[in-house]
């Protein structure tokens, strides 16, 4: 009697596992491995066989949401902007309300030197989260770069707030301060970048501007 029951379960445990395997064989599905072989290819090195395991299946998954994302960011990694472009916007398309696919959109357009497009972008999502961290770093950075130091302060400033002890924001405010003649406040913050970046060669030709 013993015998037949410790039978009986060995043949339950066998047929459940044969059962479980199935399931899971007939459940997987293409565009899951696809996307854990192309992460996987990406965490050994190569990108391109990480593009072309998800470009692979891409006709059949034109309207998913990471996978056009996720190919945006290759495709720009791979220095092939037009692709990253493309695939970032799909992105935004299929959710518009989703801040990281505008974020990424920028990536691209930064390389085709497309600033009036990304600073449109920035302040999309500031209408809808006011206290963006790449939005407002990123407003602040080009009106510096434009020179419009007053314009760079305000959004600066207002990132700074929130991230003091962030390098690129001591950076760039430090810098911003020192166009509009705020001498100490600007060697306060380049001194700030000297503690984050040791030997930083931006804040040390800021100080030497300042003695």
């Amino acid at each position: 009697m013993k015998r037949f029951v410790a039978l009986s379960i060995i043949l339950t445990a066998i047929i459940m596992s044969i059962f479980s395997y199935a399931l899971i064989s007939k459940s997987e599905d293409p565009k899951v491995a696809a996307f854990n072989k192309s992460i996987e290819h990406s965490t050994l090195g190569d990108n391109q066989k990480a593009f072309s395991e998800l470009e692979k299946i891409y006709e059949k998954n034109k309207e998913n949401y990471l996978i056009n994302l996720r190919l945006g960011w290759l495709a720009f990694i791979l220095n092939d902007f037009d692709k990253s472009e493309s695939y970032y916007r799909n992105a935004v398309r299929i959710s518009n309300s989703s801040i990281e696919s505008q974020l990424g959109l920028t990536y691209p357009l930064s390389a085709k030197n497309n600033w009036e497009e990304i600073k449109k972008i920035y302040k999309s999502i500031l209408k809808v989260d006011s206290e963006n961290y790449f939005a407002n770093l990123g407003l602040g950075q080009i009106a510096l770069s434009e020179t419009n130091y007053n314009e760079a302060k305000k959004y600066l400033e207002k990132v700074f707030k929130s991230y003091p002890g962030e390098y690129s924001v001591n950076l760039s405010l430090g810098w911003t301060y020192y166009y509009l003649g705020n001498s100490a406040k600007a060697k306060e913050l380049l001194t700030n970048v000297l503690m984050l970046s040791k030997d930083d060669a931006s804040a040390l030709e800021g100080l030497n501007l300042l003695k």
